[in-house]
Parts: C-alpha cells; sequence; structure tokens
C-alpha cells in the first residue's frame, strides 16, 4: 500500500520523508512498538517507494500533518502492481514460518517458534547477495524481528552494517528490548505509537459491519490502540465472554462470607482455554504452554479492566470506561468497594498474571486470585 494510507503515524512518516528526500535512505531500520499499528504496513510502503520508478508528491490529506510532504509510490505502475499482489521478486517477507520452505528437511520439521539462523541465511543473506531483479533495489522486511535467536541475529550484523548496494532492510518488532544491542546500533530506529481508539473503532466498522456495534467499541476500547489485538479479540469471541465475567464480578461483590469465591476458578480457566484455541489456531507453531499463557493474560486483563474502570468511577476521573457496556457492574465494584481495595484488587490480579508469566500452579493462583477478590467481612 502507498506510504500516504498509513494513518496516525506522523512521526514515522516525518523519518522516512526526510531520508527519502535527502536521498540519505539508511540500509537498515527497525520499526519498533505494539502489534497492530502500521509498521509492517508502513514497511511495505517504504519499500514501494523505493522500488516505485514513477513516484509522485506525497499527499496526506492532512492525516500526518499539514507541514510534510515528500514523495510516494505512484500506486499505477507494474513495480507497484507487483508490490500490491505480492509477488515483487525485489520484495523479501521474511518470516519464521519460512522454515518450512527450507532446503533442509531437518529444518523443515523443526516448529517455528524462533526465527532461526537457518532461515536467516538461506532467505536473507544468500538473497541479498543476488542483483535486484528489477533493477532498482531489493528490499527485506523482517517480520517479529525479536524472535530471531542469537545466532540469526549475529549472522545477519555484516549484512545490517554493510549491506549490497540498494539493499535495504526493515526490522519489525515489538518487543526492542530482546534485540541484541549489536542488532540495534545497526539500524535506525523509528517509534510507532498506539493508534488513536476513535480511529481503531471506525475501522473495525469497516472491517466487521455485522458485529455489533458494542462489540466493536469494546474491541477498540480494550486493544490498547491497536487495531491487530482488535481483530483478534472480535475473531476469539472476547466480548460474550467478558460480559459472563462482568456479571460475576457483579456476583462476588455482592457476595457474603459464605460465598466459595475459589469456585470461580474452573470457569475461568476454561474461559481461558477457549481463548487458548484461538491463539493455537493463529500460529500452529505456538507451544500449548504459550497458547495457555496467553489465554490466561487476557482474561486476566479484561478482570483488571473492570477493577480500573471501578477505581477511575471512585476517582472521579473523567477517561471513559472500557466496560461502557456494562455500567451495572462497574457500579458494583465501585459501589462495594473502596478506592484501597480496588487497587487491591488490581494488585491481586498483577500478581496472578506473575504467577502464569513464571508458569507456576496455575489452579492454586487462580484460586487464590479470587479468594483475595471477595469482599472482606
Amino acid at each position: 500500500m502507498p506510504l500516504s494510507e498509513v494513518e496516525h503515524q506522523p512521526r514515522a512518516h516525518r523519518i522516512l520523508q526526510r531520508a527519502l528526500a535527502g536521498r540519505r535512505m539508511p540500509h537498515a531500520y527497525v520499526f519498533a512498538g505494539p502489534e497492530g499499528v502500521g509498521k509492517e504496513l508502513m514497511a511495505v510502503g517504504l519499500a514501494q517507494t523505493l522500488l516505485c520508478p514513477s513516484q509522485v508528491r506525497l499527499d496526506f490529506t492532512g492525516q500526518a500533518g499539514a507541514d510534510l510532504s515528500g514523495v510516494d509510490a505512484c500506486g499505477e505502475c507494474q513495480d507497484c502492481r507487483l508490490v500490491k499482489a505480492g509477488t515483487h521478486p525485489d520484495l523479501y517477507l521474511i518470516h519464521r514460518q519460512l522454515s518450512r520452505q527450507h532446503p533442509e528437511a531437518e529444518v523443515r520439521k523443526r516448529l517455528a517458534t524462533q526465527l532461526g539462523v537457518e532461515v536467516v541465511r538461506h532467505f536473507l543473506i544468500a538473497q541479498a547477495g543476488h542483483r535486484p531483479a528489477r533493477g532498482r533495489a531489493k528490499v527485506f522486511i523482517v517480520r517479529e524481528a525479536e524472535r530471531m535467536n542469537d545466532s540469526a541475529q549475529n549472522a545477519v550484523l555484516k549484512t545490517l552494517e554493510e549491506p549490497p548496494p540498494d539493499t535495504f532492510l526493515v526490522l519489525l518488532s515489538s518487543g526492542l528490548d530482546r534485540l541484541l544491542p549489536t542488532t540495534r546500533s545497526r539500524c535506525q530506529q523509528v517509534v510507532f505509537q498506539s493508534l488513536p481508539v476513535a480511529f481503531v473503532e471506525r475501522r473495525l466498522g469497516e472491517l466487521c459491519p455485522d458485529r455489533p456495534a458494542a462489540e466493536r467499541a469494546f474491541a477498540a476500547r480494550h486493544s490498547g490502540g491497536s487495531l491487530g489485538q482488535a481483530l483478534r479479540d472480535l475473531e476469539d469471541g472476547l466480548f460474550a465472554l467478558k460480559r459472563a465475567w462482568g456479571q460475576r464480578l457483579t456476583e462476588l461483590a455482592g457476595a457474603g462470607p459464605d460465598f466459595a469465591a475459589h469456585a470461580l476458578a474452573g470457569p475461568f480457566e476454561a474461559d481461558a482455554r477457549t481463548l487458548a484455541k484461538g491463539v493455537a489456531e493463529r500460529d500452529p507453531d505456538v507451544s500449548e504452554t504459550d497458547a495457555a499463557r496467553a489465554g490466561l493474560r487476557t482474561l486476566l486483563a479484561v478482570l483488571a479492566e473492570f477493577y480500573a474502570d471501578a477505581l477511575r468511577r471512585v476517582a472521579g476521573a473523567a477517561l471513559p470506561p472500557v466496560n461502557a457496556d456494562q455500567p451495572e457492574a462497574v457500579a458494583a465494584l465501585a459501589g462495594r468497594f473502596s478506592r484501597d481495595a480496588l487497587l487491591g484488587g488490581l494488585r491481586a490480579v498483577a500478581e496472578a498474571e506473575s504467577h502464569v508469566a513464571r508458569n507456576a500452579n496455575i489452579q492454586l493462583a487462580i484460586e487464590t486470585l479470587f479468594i483475595r477478590l471477595r469482599p472482606a467481612g
């Protein structure tokens, strides 16, 4: 897609346009920021601009700042059409699942949990040594660059530092701290920001018009400004699960001392397993443990958002609640718990998430969580 179609990343646009205008394009970038905010779209747009022989003046229609000008791909030439179709011979998308296309049978058999050195050497380093098929440039876009193991990152250092002529690399990362310092130092960093909630909600309306408006609105608010995360939440049916947990938290807030709060652990783990199935379906290489951990973290975040909404209500904050569709649940928590108790609930959820991250006894951790969330006295 053209650069001008990437919205709400004005800083990234300015950095790239200064480089394009000065004809001092770095040969290696790392685009860093949350998942689902436009890093790959921007990388493809940059590649299309570099590969396009008929560049045009950039038109942002004001969305990235009126003071910004520059160039964009024409969108009409053969190179642009090839990029759009995903078949341009000089644009390489490097990702861990390429291991299944590796010439060595042993590499093909492995689960692609990491972006290994064999994939990097065969699909990136070796290809970087060839001349561009269409004569202008070669562009390599590395997805999930933070998943490169140390061997892969060390192998690509020379290509990052001294790439062949007209060769450009863009590393995409949602975990910049997981890249080696030697890798980061050889790339110009471009930081991407979270997207506005209103923009995410509008895009969900365009992409998923069949979903109820309340479901789309929750997905946008819960996503933290990530369109990709919001789409995954819709796909996983998170809205229905969080509605059920809003009701359970309402009941828990009104429960007496004899209420068996630990009994909520069973339904919680079952719903987390439902979310884990979605994670595994999207990524067949994910381990069962990591999928389960992701499901638990998502559902713990849902609980935390109810307590955070209630805390904002108690504190009189003007921020809109994530759970605007369940004001009764937020009101029940705000009416039953003091500010300190709500803070304690958030700490309890955070500690449960810490236990999940350490792969502790999950059942015990979740049972303990609900006992701590039960009203005292």
